[in-house]
């Protein structure tokens, strides 16, 4: 395995960050949406702000991006890994990077039938704080906030 090197996102990776987050869409949906709601991430509503608004880190093998997270104030807004990158801490990296550099608190939303999702997150000491219901593509979902918060509560 070669080293994974994270670094700041560079316009020219947009299409390499499309790539990654098309093909980890699936395992994000399984339990939690009906898959026909999936849409390419150069269809999402908020992609100008994803692409243009957010900081965003790519994590590279080599040259190739594999994974990437987006930073907006106080949130988290996309975390993916590819499939074939998954379970070897990368995401793990990416997330602990964000930790050092968003002020407390930070925020997340995941598709309440992500375990996998809810767990990584729980695990990097996140919070559920609550649940709501919307939509995604006409199709209905439900989605859990999570929270991580430096500040000790009484």
């Amino acid at each position: 395995m070669k080293t994974i090197n994270i670094r700041p996102y560079l316009e020219r990776d947009w299409s390499a960050i499309c790539r990654v987050h098309n093909r980890s869409q699936p395992d994000e949906f399984k339990g939690s949406c009906d898959l026909r709601a999936m849409r390419p991430l150069e269809q999402n509503p908020n992609v100008h702000h994803i692409r243009y608004t957010y900081d965003k880190f790519v994590a590279c093998e080599g040259k190739k991006v594999v994974a990437f997270i987006a930073l907006d104030s106080h949130c988290i807004a996309l975390l993916y890994v590819d499939p074939d990158y998954q379970n070897q801490g990368i995401g793990k990296r990416l997330l602990d990077l964000s930790l050092k550099l968003i002020a407390s608190p930070i925020y997340t939303i995941v598709m309440a039938g992500n375990q996998r999702a809810i767990a990584f997150y729980k695990k990097s000491g996140f919070q559920e704080i609550g649940t709501f219901n919307s939509n995604i593509s006409g199709y209905p979902c439900q989605f859990i906030r999570l929270v991580f918060s430096t500040e000790k509560s009484d």
